[in-house]
């Protein structure tokens, strides 16, 4: 008797409803964040569904517990609330629910007859789902020996027993298609002794950061590389610099600033270039929007306002709404005592380096992220207008290689609004002090003067004279408060007239009869000055003046 072939049978759908879980309660958008952490403690829920007119949000108890922690228990949930939650009926696939998570979803809500009937939420698992692979986009875009380097750093890494991975803007603009030598290595283990092992294999050396466990590479193929140890971090205080310890590579992405950076690519022999995405990085780059990682992402570090608009003007990407919101929020909750005005100079700084410096500024002003530096602090339209003209100057001054110091002459227009005193409490704020503090305030001061003297000058000598004997950031200011005119007048020195010299030299006047000594240095500043006001354009006319001053026995005209 012939046994019966074996039947094959359909795997079922568990449906979304055999995924969700219903340890959740609800409140009202308006209720305040205390009021919402008692009823989740007493429900014993899992997550807080935050209700309003519109679409519904959702928050974790954990967020609402550090925000009790930070002083924030009377903020309204809705301020806190992911908003952005995507619904589905109880009865959709689960290969639809994953997606989503996939995707960066902060939870799933599930309804049955228009109620809202359960919720799933991501396992932590999903970054290891098997995903897009970056090895042959790798090998197109980024040049062959950084390839090389980076295989190299997998094998060794898998000798030592730690997976090693590639992380934050390098793998961002590599899915962008940009090219970026910006990189960052994550290691789960012993980030240092990786480095240490790494610069003796290529010759090169190594330096140590012990208290965040980096350490920063050279003599690599892109200069400097950085090397870290996969970790979380807890922030003590507001503002305030955070507490590291180990963690594996997920938790580690899932710690970062936002989603596009919060991406990784496998350096393993076994599964090199494979893409960890656990918070939908992949999703948000196509979307071109930036999107912090939690609510309180700007309230424990300030400075994420900062480099959320300078990666934003730089991608022509936007902030996502929920964003704005947080921003808002952290602004609100401040002053940050412990955010020092170093750690605030030096985003600003990086935003002047960008090429696109003028419009990350402006960004920066309309989202109100210079309420930072003090909360008296307005950003008007007129503000908005001197950074555009600014840039102008500056890349002007660039194409005829005058350095100026392009920070300090943005300072000079975010401030030259305000009322003296705020102006001088932002500067302050930023730890500046001592000679270029004073420049500033006297560049403030001095400008207007100086544009009213531009305008009433009479030779180009003149004109020369009075800028000649002020700082580069006065003239930037005056230049910014002036009528076309008188800014052709102040470019014209910056360009032309700053380095015009007499032709003869001191000892050509000593052999014609000046008398040797201060003399001397008065007949070269009216040779310089008669070659400005073309009375003078060879050294055969200068030495007819000369000669003629010298007849008026004292120097006279």
């Amino acid at each position: 008797m012939m046994a019966r072939a074996r039947s094959s049978y359909p795997q079922v759908d568990p449906q979304a409803a055999g995924l969700m879980h219903r340890a959740f309660a609800r409140c009202a958008a308006g209720e305040p964040v205390s009021a919402a952490l008692k009823l989740v403690q007493r429900r014993r829920a899992r997550l807080l569904v935050v209700s309003d007119d519109h679409a519904p949000g959702v928050l974790f108890p954990a967020v609402l517990r550090r925000a009790q922690a930070l002083g924030l228990g009377g903020e309204p949930v809705g301020e806190l609330a992911r908003w952005e939650v995507p619904t589905l009926s109880v009865r959709a696939s689960e290969v639809a629910v994953r997606r989503r998570l996939l995707d960066g979803a902060p939870a799933v809500l599930l309804r049955e007859a228009g109620e809202t009937v359960g919720a799933v939420q991501p396992t932590g698992r999903e970054s290891a789902v098997p995903s897009l692979s970056l090895q042959s986009k790798l090998e197109r875009q980024i040049p062959e020996p950084i390839v090389e380097f980076l295989r190299a750093v997998g094998v060794l890494g898998s000798a030592m027993g730690i997976p090693v991975f590639a992380a934050g803007g390098f793998v961002r603009d590599l899915l962008l298609g940009r090219p970026s030598l910006d990189l960052d290595l994550v290691v789960e283990g012993d980030g240092p002794t990786l480095a240490r092992r790494l610069a003796r294999q290529i010759g090169g050396k190594a330096s140590f950061h012990r208290s965040f466990e980096t350490a920063t590479l050279h003599g690599g193929p892109t200069g400097a590389v950085d090397v870290a140890t996969a970790r979380r971090e807890r922030y003590l205080a507001a503002g305030a610099l955070p507490v590291v310890s180990r963690a594996p590579i997920p938790e580690d992405l899932r710690r970062r600033d936002f989603t596009v950076n919060a991406m990784a690519i496998s350096l393993s022999p076994s599964n090199f270039g494979q893409l960890l995405d656990p918070v939908g990085g992949w999703h948000d780059l196509r979307r071109r929007r930036i999107r912090a990682l939690h609510p309180l992402s700007f309230v424990e570090d300030p400075t994420r306002i900062f480099r959320a608009v300078r990666y934003a003007v730089r991608l022509g990407f936007s902030l996502d709404r929920d964003s704005r919101r947080w921003v808002r929020l952290a602004l609100r909750a401040g002053p940050y005592p412990a955010l020092s005005g170093q750690r605030i100079m030096a985003e600003l700084e990086l935003m002047a380096r960008e090429p696109r410096s003028a419009d990350s500024l402006i960004s920066l002003g309309r989202l109100g992220g210079l309420r930072l530096l003090d909360s008296a602090y307005r950003f008007p339209p007129a503000a908005a207008l001197r950074l555009k003209e600014l840039s102008q100057l500056v890349n002007r001054a660039a194409e005829h290689r005058i350095e100026v110091e392009g920070l300090r002459l943005f300072l000079l227009a975010l401030v030259g609004h305000l009322d003296e005193s705020v102006a001088e409490r932002t500067l302050r704020r930023l730890a500046l002090a001592g000679e270029p503090l004073r420049r500033l305030l006297r560049a403030l001061s001095e400008g207007p003067t100086l544009v009213e003297r531009l305008a009433g000058a009479r030779r180009p000598s003149d004109r020369a004279r009075w800028l000649r004997s002020r700082a580069l950031e006065t003239l930037g200011w005056a230049w910014l408060l002036a009528a076309p005119a008188v800014r052709r007048q102040i470019e014209w020195f910056l360009i032309e007239a700053r380095d015009v010299r007499a032709g003869l030299s001191g000892d050509d006047l000593i052999a014609v009869g000046v008398p040797e000594g201060p003399v001397v240095g008065a007949f070269l500043d009216r040779l310089r000055d008669a070659r400005l006001d073309g009375g003078a354009a060879t050294r055969d006319e200068e030495m007819a003046l000369v000669r003629t001053w010298l007849k008026g026995a004292c120097g006279g005209d």
